[in-house]
């Protein structure tokens, strides 16, 4: 009977003999890592095999073991191509895995085996043995919503036939692709009764259900303000904002955003007896592509300091002060945020080393705090960037010590900007179709919106201090200087960075595999579609000097310095 871990631990480590292993915990996903001392003769190791048992936590109850499936098998056994293979009898030839279909309600347990011998004759070694109980969306004052972000999935396409979001019955698209995001907001919305006041900044404000929910929580008593992005009539943006404020009767209560280049703050602050109470803030505008086809995070602080540093932020931004490049505009905006983050340097929900960035400011403090902790990486960094990164961010990634990993996701647009930091342990990727793979149809369509919007940053998940920096803002100048902003700067708290880290690793595998597939193959059979029948799969692994991310990759994964 497996063992039963009842409480969240962010990182879980183990060890057997000559191999261990560790886990990174977030809520729906776990990325585990496992090594093998150099010393080990690994000239008959065909790989790994992971069995996962699913625990009840309350009735100690297991309701399911099963062995973790895969695409590749052993080529004298059987043609399986393209056909689900337990690892148990098609060992994995890697040293990590991703499980992506984590319930919060549940526990696991994960039995990692060595496999020796020969294909037709294996021999399984004791199992590392790791146990985990996913993170709650809500502990403490905190509450992160990460949805799945991408229709261009296999598991997509076999859940929904390749249907749009919109095609397919009762939302159930929509529910699975937002994952508690939108929900996130919607409920706290609801939160919103008699003599309450809910204090909105909204870049794209094109979600008619969010702006019924407010409509209702106004009807309901709440006091509404609403700032929204409007500097120009024409733009297409400012169009759909306007159209569902006046359909939806919020008219009265909605303040534009004229004297700034973008007023790009995601944040709704609410007030009870006149005082900040909670947060929702995150990556994503109040729109379709937000919520369900873009990459995005929300967040949910019930604490009083957060709601306490945004409502100060509010009240300068409701004054639309100008703001820009020109001189007689920075005054205006830039030194009364300036006041705002000096009086709101510390965070509460997440912890004593917290700061919060505001924009528009005199400096590049967000692209400075994000050179600063490229500086400080010991083992890895994991940013998500959608319109690439300032070139002083680059030049910083490009001084890292090859000890450190570097990953990253950008979109198409900004391709070429990153091209440089493909190198050594140094991989970004940008969003690409996997039309076909191992003769069947494999992504569904993306129907033009799988892009990556999270900005994010992750250093040292691992360790006991990560560091988070994320928000609303770009790691750009003008995010810093021109635009209405937000970011948190998030030291120690291993549960946030496990989870951004866990999910951020969740689509840069679904790039990654598709990128590299599309480079070596044409679909159709080869040597690479099956695994290898002796130890010598690993060997890349172990090649320091080789020209791969693949040995970096697997000590840090496996949870070591």
């Amino acid at each position: 009977m497996p063992s039963i871990r009842t409480t969240y631990q962010p990182v879980v480590r183990t060890s057997e003999g000559p191999f261990s292993a560790a886990a990174l915990v977030g809520v729906h996903t776990a990325v585990i890592g496992w090594d093998v001392d150099p010393a080990y003769d690994r000239k008959d190791l065909l790989g790994f095999s992971i069995r996962r048992s699913t625990i009840d936590p309350v009735t100690k109850k297991t309701v399911s073991t099963t062995y973790l499936a895969h695409y590749k098998s052993f080529e004298t056994i059987a043609d399986s191509r393209g056909v689900v293979v337990d690892s148990n009898k098609n060992p994995l030839q890697q040293f990590r895995w991703s499980d992506y279909t984590l319930k919060p309600e549940r526990s696991y347990s994960y039995e990692i085996s060595p496999v020796t011998g020969s294909p037709s004759d294996l021999t399984w070694g004791k199992p590392l043995v790791l146990d985990i109980r996913p993170s709650q969306l809500v502990e403490a004052d905190l509450g992160i919503y990460v949805n799945r972000g991408v229709t261009s999935a296999f598991s997509y396409l076999e859940r929904f036939r390749g249907l749009k979001p919109a095609e397919v019955p009762d939302g159930a698209a929509y529910a699975w692709l937002s994952r508690g995001l939108r929900e996130s907001l919607l409920d706290f919305i609801d939160r919103a009764g008699q003599g309450d006041e809910l204090h909105i900044a909204i870049y794209e404000f094109h979600d008619e259900e969010v702006a019924r929910r407010i409509k209702e929580a106004q009807t309901r008593g709440a006091k509404i303000v609403l700032i929204y992005h409007s500097p120009s009539q024409s733009q297409k943006t400012v169009k759909e904002s306007n159209h569902i404020i006046d359909i939806t009767g919020l008219r009265s209560v909605a303040i534009p955003r004229v004297k700034t280049k973008i007023s790009h703050n995601k944040f709704v602050v609410l007030i009870h007896n006149g005082n900040p109470r909670a947060l929702w803030t995150g990556s994503s505008n109040f729109t379709e592509a937000g919520f369900y086809l873009q990459t995005n995070i929300g967040i949910v602080v019930n604490n009083s300091v957060e709601a306490k540093a945004f409502e100060a932020f509010f009240q300068v931004l409701k004054q639309d002060p100008a703001c820009g490049r020109k001189k007689e505009g920075l005054t205006a905006a830039q030194d009364l945020v300036e006041d705002v983050i000096a009086s709101s340097l510390h965070s509460g929900a997440f912890g004593d080393e917290t700061s919060i960035l505001f924009s528009p400011v005199r400096r590049d403090h967000v692209v400075d705090a994000a050179i600063e902790l490229l500086k400080k990486a010991k083992s890895a960094v994991f940013v998500s960037a959608p319109f690439a990164l300032d070139k002083r961010i680059i030049a910083a990634l490009g001084q890292n010590d090859l000890d450190v990993i570097e990953y990253g996701l950008v979109n198409t647009t900004a391709k070429k900007k990153i091209a440089g930091l493909n190198r050594y342990y140094s991989l970004f990727f940008t969003p690409s179709r996997l039309e076909s793979y191992m003769g069947r149809a494999w992504d569904a369509r993306a129907f033009g919106k799988h892009k990556i919007h999270a900005k994010t940053m992750v250093i040292d998940p691992w360790s006991r201090t990560p560091t988070v920096l994320f928000g609303s803002a770009n790691f750009s100048e003008p995010s810093c200087r021109e635009n209405d902003e937000n970011s948190f700067l998030v030291r120690g708290n291993q549960r946030l960075a496990a989870i951004l880290t866990t999910e951020f690793m969740r689509m840069f595998d679904h790039y990654k595999s598709r990128s590299f597939i599309n480079q070596i193959s044409t679909h159709t059979a080869g040597s690479e579609s099956y695994l290898k029948e002796d130890g010598s799969w690993s060997d890349i692994y172990f090649r320091r000097h080789e020209k791969s991310y693949k040995f970096r990759d697997r000590t840090v994964f496996a949870g070591k310095p």
